[in-house]
């Protein structure tokens, strides 16, 4: 009779600690992906606060800031508490180039 090893929790982010980035990543992006398509999104194209207008601007924009939070979240979850402290002050889901 064959004998399953525990597998990964859906509910849980796979957990980055320093090593096999490349594959971290691919499965942060289906697990991303999984909880919401949108906050994959957020992380590709970025989100940049746009100034408050009108009503539909705002809620679009109010949209998007929870998007880029759950995203946070959800990224931030997945790193071990060494490689958190080095990206846990930005802002934004998404990485620009010339940051660390």
């Amino acid at each position: 009779m064959a004998r399953f090893e525990e597998g990964r929790s859906i509910s849980c982010p796979p957990l980055f600690e320093g090593e096999a980035y490349s594959q971290w990543s691919n499965v942060m992006k289906y697990f991303i992906q999984a909880q919401d398509f949108e906050l994959w999104d957020i992380i590709e194209e970025g989100y940049t606060e746009a100034p408050k207008k009108k009503k539909k601007q705002m809620s679009e924009n109010d949209t998007k800031a929870k998007l880029n939070s759950r995203a946070m979240h959800i990224l931030l979850c997945g790193l071990n508490e060494e490689v958190s402290k080095k990206v846990s002050t930005c802002k934004r889901a998404k990485r620009n180039v010339g940051e660390a």
